[in-house]
């Protein structure tokens, strides 16, 4: 019965991540806000503009270390985490508060590097 729990709660997870998926992207694929790739890893972290905030779903496959970093203009690490054994990873960052600059968003999973922009005017 708790295996069955288990699984109903991670197919629920998968399933809102997604829907979150067929949204349209409101990511354009220009330098300074656009989605980069590196690495030739299927599953790639979706993410989501709305006025301050960033969203992110990343389908972990792997099971394995996802680490997350946010990284201003001048390189300064602003965030740092590292999630493990997590099927569906989903975060969402709030720049409201933060200072007018360029971040950049790094999702590394194994030997893949994604990218995300996010400009603070």
């Amino acid at each position: 019965m708790k295996t069955l729990k288990s699984i109903t709660a991670i197919a629920l997870l998968f399933a809102t991540a997604l829907s979150f998926a067929h949204t349209p992207p409101s990511v354009s694929t220009n330098r300074n806000n656009g989605f980069n790739v590196s690495g030739d890893g299927d599953h790639k972290p979706y993410f989501r503009k709305t006025d301050s905030k960033l969203f992110m779903n990343f389908f972990n496959q792997e099971m394995g270390d996802v680490q997350i970093k946010v990284i201003d203009s001048e390189n300064r690490v602003v965030f740092r985490e590292t999630l493990s054994n997590k099927l569906v990873i989903e975060k969402a960052f709030n720049f409201s508060s933060a200072v007018k600059d360029n971040y950049k968003v790094i999702v590394k999973e194994g030997n893949d590097t994604y990218y995300e922009y996010y400009v603070v005017k």
